[in-house]
Protein backbone atom coordinates (compact mmCIF):
# COMPACT_ATOMS: atom_id res chain seq x y z
CA UNK A 1 0.00 0.00 0.00
CA UNK A 2 1.01 3.28 -0.63
CA UNK A 3 2.14 5.65 2.17
CA UNK A 4 2.68 9.55 2.50
CA UNK A 5 6.36 10.95 4.58
CA UNK A 6 5.68 10.37 7.88
CA UNK A 7 5.57 13.87 8.56
CA UNK A 8 3.17 14.66 5.52
CA UNK A 9 1.21 11.54 7.23
CA UNK A 10 1.09 13.52 10.21
CA UNK A 11 0.30 17.15 8.91
CA UNK A 12 -2.54 15.61 7.30
CA UNK A 13 -4.11 13.54 10.28
CA UNK A 14 -3.51 16.89 11.98
CA UNK A 15 -5.57 19.28 9.62
CA UNK A 16 -8.13 16.71 9.57
CA UNK A 17 -8.51 16.44 13.19
CA UNK A 18 -8.59 20.08 13.78
CA UNK A 19 -11.69 20.34 11.56
CA UNK A 20 -13.03 18.16 14.10
CA UNK A 21 -12.17 19.37 16.79
CA UNK A 22 -13.96 22.75 15.98
CA UNK A 23 -17.56 20.49 15.81
CA UNK A 24 -16.20 19.50 19.28
CA UNK A 25 -16.53 15.51 17.47
CA UNK A 26 -13.54 14.06 19.23
CA UNK A 27 -13.49 12.94 22.70
CA UNK A 28 -11.01 14.75 24.54
CA UNK A 29 -7.91 13.02 25.88
CA UNK A 30 -8.72 9.77 23.48
CA UNK A 31 -6.35 10.41 20.91
CA UNK A 32 -3.66 7.61 20.54
CA UNK A 33 -0.28 8.54 18.58
CA UNK A 34 1.43 5.04 17.20
CA UNK A 35 4.25 4.79 15.12
CA UNK A 36 1.74 3.33 12.60
CA UNK A 37 -1.41 4.80 13.20
CA UNK A 38 -3.43 6.97 15.52
CA UNK A 39 -6.51 6.36 17.22
CA UNK A 40 -8.95 8.17 18.82
CA UNK A 41 -12.88 8.47 19.78
CA UNK A 42 -15.55 10.25 17.99
CA UNK A 43 -19.27 11.53 19.34
CA UNK A 44 -21.90 11.77 16.35
CA UNK A 45 -25.09 13.58 17.45
CA UNK A 46 -28.02 12.42 15.08
CA UNK A 47 -31.21 10.92 15.74
CA UNK A 48 -30.93 7.25 15.85
CA UNK A 49 -33.24 4.41 17.63
CA UNK A 50 -32.73 1.75 20.13
CA UNK A 51 -34.61 -1.52 20.60
CA UNK A 52 -36.08 -1.80 23.81
CA UNK A 53 -35.95 -5.31 24.85
CA UNK A 54 -37.36 -4.77 28.36
CA UNK A 55 -40.92 -5.46 26.74
CA UNK A 56 -42.29 -7.53 24.41
CA UNK A 57 -41.88 -7.07 20.23
CA UNK A 58 -39.94 -4.51 18.71
CA UNK A 59 -39.94 -0.76 20.41
CA UNK A 60 -38.25 1.71 19.63
CA UNK A 61 -36.32 4.34 22.01
CA UNK A 62 -34.63 7.57 20.25
CA UNK A 63 -30.86 8.00 20.89
CA UNK A 64 -29.40 10.97 19.38
CA UNK A 65 -25.45 10.61 20.92
CA UNK A 66 -23.74 7.69 18.97
CA UNK A 67 -19.51 6.98 19.47
CA UNK A 68 -17.39 6.01 17.07
CA UNK A 69 -13.30 4.20 16.83
CA UNK A 70 -11.40 5.52 14.61
CA UNK A 71 -8.22 4.22 13.38
CA UNK A 72 -6.13 6.09 10.92
CA UNK A 73 -3.07 3.64 9.29
CA UNK A 74 0.13 4.93 7.86
CA UNK A 75 -1.65 4.19 4.71
CA UNK A 76 -3.84 7.27 5.35
CA UNK A 77 -5.36 8.96 3.39
CA UNK A 78 -5.39 6.45 0.54
CA UNK A 79 -7.86 2.94 0.41
CA UNK A 80 -7.80 0.70 3.45
CA UNK A 81 -5.95 3.28 5.69
CA UNK A 82 -9.09 4.05 7.98
CA UNK A 83 -11.09 1.93 10.04
CA UNK A 84 -14.29 3.09 11.36
CA UNK A 85 -16.17 0.92 14.20
CA UNK A 86 -19.63 1.44 15.62
CA UNK A 87 -19.63 1.33 19.08
CA UNK A 88 -22.46 2.62 20.33
CA UNK A 89 -25.83 0.36 20.15
CA UNK A 90 -28.18 1.03 17.56
CA UNK A 91 -30.88 -0.42 16.01
CA UNK A 92 -29.69 0.14 12.42
CA UNK A 93 -30.14 -2.59 8.73
CA UNK A 94 -26.76 -0.59 7.85
CA UNK A 95 -24.63 -0.53 11.18
CA UNK A 96 -23.82 -3.29 13.21
CA UNK A 97 -22.71 -2.05 16.61
CA UNK A 98 -19.95 -3.57 19.06
CA UNK A 99 -22.47 -2.56 22.08
CA UNK A 100 -25.37 -5.00 21.23
CA UNK A 101 -27.33 -5.28 23.62
CA UNK A 102 -28.93 -9.20 23.08
CA UNK A 103 -28.00 -12.42 24.28
CA UNK A 104 -27.49 -14.06 21.24
CA UNK A 105 -25.08 -11.72 18.93
CA UNK A 106 -22.09 -10.06 19.79
CA UNK A 107 -21.09 -6.76 17.80
CA UNK A 108 -18.65 -6.21 14.95
CA UNK A 109 -18.75 -2.39 14.33
CA UNK A 110 -19.19 -2.83 10.87
CA UNK A 111 -21.13 0.22 8.82
CA UNK A 112 -22.55 -0.05 5.62
CA UNK A 113 -21.64 2.82 3.71
CA UNK A 114 -20.55 3.70 0.34
CA UNK A 115 -18.04 6.75 1.31
CA UNK A 116 -16.69 4.75 3.70
CA UNK A 117 -15.96 1.56 1.03
CA UNK A 118 -14.74 3.67 -1.77
CA UNK A 119 -12.40 5.86 0.60
CA UNK A 120 -9.90 7.62 -2.04
CA UNK A 121 -7.00 9.61 -1.08
CA UNK A 122 -9.31 12.34 -1.67
CA UNK A 123 -12.14 11.43 0.42
CA UNK A 124 -11.99 12.99 4.08
CA UNK A 125 -12.82 13.13 7.78
CA UNK A 126 -15.10 15.77 8.27
CA UNK A 127 -17.60 14.64 4.92
CA UNK A 128 -17.40 11.15 6.08
CA UNK A 129 -18.59 11.81 9.43
CA UNK A 130 -21.69 14.08 7.73
CA UNK A 131 -22.23 11.00 5.67
CA UNK A 132 -22.34 8.94 8.64
CA UNK A 133 -24.90 11.55 10.70
CA UNK A 134 -27.04 11.21 7.60
CA UNK A 135 -26.62 7.08 7.60
CA UNK A 136 -28.18 7.84 11.17
CA UNK A 137 -31.20 9.44 10.38
CA UNK A 138 -31.90 7.48 6.73
CA UNK A 139 -31.32 3.45 7.09
CA UNK A 140 -31.78 1.87 3.75
CA UNK A 141 -33.58 -1.52 4.51
CA UNK A 142 -33.02 -2.35 0.92
CA UNK A 143 -29.08 -3.10 1.58
CA UNK A 144 -28.46 -4.11 5.30
CA UNK A 145 -25.78 -6.05 6.77
CA UNK A 146 -26.31 -9.60 6.99
CA UNK A 147 -26.28 -9.87 10.97
CA UNK A 148 -29.29 -11.27 12.74
CA UNK A 149 -30.16 -7.64 14.28
CA UNK A 150 -29.07 -5.29 11.23
CA UNK A 151 -31.45 -7.71 9.06
CA UNK A 152 -34.46 -7.34 11.66
CA UNK A 153 -34.34 -3.93 11.82
CA UNK A 154 -34.32 -3.78 8.01
CA UNK A 155 -37.52 -5.79 8.11
CA UNK A 156 -38.53 -2.99 10.80
CA UNK A 157 -37.94 0.04 8.60
CA UNK A 158 -39.45 -1.93 5.37
CA UNK A 159 -42.92 -1.86 7.15
CA UNK A 160 -42.60 1.22 9.31
CA UNK A 161 -41.92 4.72 8.13
CA UNK A 162 -39.15 6.21 9.10
CA UNK A 163 -40.07 9.85 8.66
CA UNK A 164 -43.31 9.14 10.73
CA UNK A 165 -40.91 7.42 13.62
CA UNK A 166 -38.52 10.83 13.15
CA UNK A 167 -41.37 13.19 13.60
CA UNK A 168 -43.01 11.46 16.44
CA UNK A 169 -39.27 11.62 18.40
CA UNK A 170 -38.72 15.41 16.49
CA UNK A 171 -42.46 16.55 17.93
CA UNK A 172 -42.52 14.92 21.56
CA UNK A 173 -38.33 16.47 21.87
CA UNK A 174 -40.21 19.79 21.08
CA UNK A 175 -42.93 19.42 23.51
CA UNK A 176 -40.47 18.58 26.19
CA UNK A 177 -39.01 21.74 25.21
CA UNK A 178 -41.78 23.97 25.04
CA UNK A 179 -42.75 22.70 29.15
CA UNK A 180 -38.92 23.48 29.97
CA UNK A 181 -39.37 26.67 28.54
CA UNK A 182 -42.62 27.32 30.15
CA UNK A 183 -41.03 26.94 33.83
CA UNK A 184 -40.79 30.71 35.64
CA UNK A 185 -37.95 30.87 37.76
CA UNK A 186 -37.93 33.85 40.46
CA UNK A 187 -35.91 34.79 42.73
CA UNK A 188 -36.80 36.60 46.26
Amino acid sequence: MPELPYEIWKDRINNEMNILNKSNLIEDESIKWHESNVEFWINIEALGFVQDHSKEGINLSPKKSHRIFLKLNRSFPYPGGIDFSWYSNIFHPNIHPVDIRTLNESGTGYICLNILKKWSRLSDLETSIKALKKLVENPNPDDPLNYDLCLKSAEYFKSHSIELLMNEFKSSDKEEEEEIDDILVVDD
